[in-house]
């Protein structure tokens, strides 16, 4: 089994990527579990995992954040079924899970979605050495605007722009890095929805898998569309490529509120050639465009209180377990 890995900003595509690549008659793309995110470096605190009373530890966390995620998949897995895999590891566990989802469905390869995956990309590195990596990136400004309708994700414009130009510096090291060993693709979310054959065959290419056709049509894929019911952020898993789904921002985006993100991000966009609406503002008109966005910004939107119970029941409870193991 090989798992090979999504490297993506939040808001930018990375379920449609996941569900089409998953759609491939090899490979699976589970809804995220966040694993790696959350385990890879909180695993000294656990102690040596031989250790009979250190492996309970970490199982019991593992069990109940495996439970307490957002999206469904086909397998299940018991707390004793997780107690008794002989590889006690972190790495051990993930081969463990990911395995007996792909079997489920009589394939593989798993393309893992996380995000942030520059932070624990050592890890990866060192575990699964062959792994590829899908670097998956959309214009700052249609991430923002995205970001800001989010009911889930906590600030506006401000945070989402400011998230995404991090997300995309620490990423570029790593690109450089893969690039001389062909274990990293650079695919522009742009492209991929106006030209999905094509992207799709290059995906294909790069994994060392054939083309399918059929993958373009993931929004009939069953497990797919059941989690397209599991929070508003997934609603599009079950429909067709939305060919038009980018420059949103021109119709969202306030002027200022668009020169603020040309002006934060100007260095990555040149780079992967987004153009600008606007002429660069100066440091000083930037800084007080700052200080008036930031004071607009929302931590809670008032959106999020009308989201299914059971949803945001299950977010608050991730969100503990996801700061109690990192902060262990």
């Amino acid at each position: 089994m090989r798992l090979d890995f999504l490297i993506s900003s939040e808001r930018s595509g990375s379920n449609l990527i996941t569900k089409l690549i998953d759609t491939h008659s090899l490979y699976i793309g589970p809804s995220p579990v966040h694993l790696i995110r959350s385990f890879a470096l909180s695993m000294p605190k656990y102690g040596s995992l031989s250790n009979n009373k250190n492996w309970d530890t970490f199982i019991v966390d593992i069990y109940d954040f495996f439970n307490f995620k957002i999206g469904i998949w086909n397998s299940s897995f018991s707390f004793d079924e997780l107690l008794d895999i002989n590889d006690r590891s972190l790495e051990g566990v993930i081969n463990y899970l990911y395995a007996k989802e792909a079997k489920s469905f009589n394939k593989n390869y798993v393309f893992v979605k996380e995000v942030k995956t520059y932070l624990f990309y050592d890890f990866i590195k060192k575990k699964f050495n062959n792994a590829k990596f899908i670097w998956l990136i959309r214009d700052p400004r249609d991430v923002a605007s995205s970001w800001s309708k989010s009911p889930v994700h906590r600030g506006d414009i401000v945070r989402g722009s400011n998230v995404w130009k991090e997300d995309q510096l620490k990423t570029m090291s790593l690109y450089k890095e893969l690039i001389h060993s062909n274990q990293i693709l650079l695919v522009k979310y742009e492209d991929l929805i106006t030209n999905q054959a094509e992207v799709t065959k290059s995906i294909c290419s790069f994994l060392e898998v054939e083309y399918e056709p059929t993958m373009i049509n993931f929004h009939q894929n069953k497990l797919a569309s059941k989690n397209a019911i599991q929070t508003d952020n997934w609603k599009n898993l079950n429909r067709k490529i939305i060919t038009t789904n980018h420059k949103k921002y021109l119709k969202s985006l306030s002027k200022k509120q668009i020169q603020y993100i040309e002006y934060l991000c100007r260095e990555e966009m040149k780079y992967f050639d987004y153009k600008n609406e606007y002429p660069i503002i100066t440091e000083i008109e930037f800084n007080k465009l700052s200080d008036a966005l930031n004071k607009e910004e929302r931590f809670e939107k008032k959106e999020y209180q009308l989201i299914d119970a059971k949803e945001k029941q299950k977010r608050e409870i991730w969100q503990r377990k996801f700061f109690e193991i990192t902060s262990k």
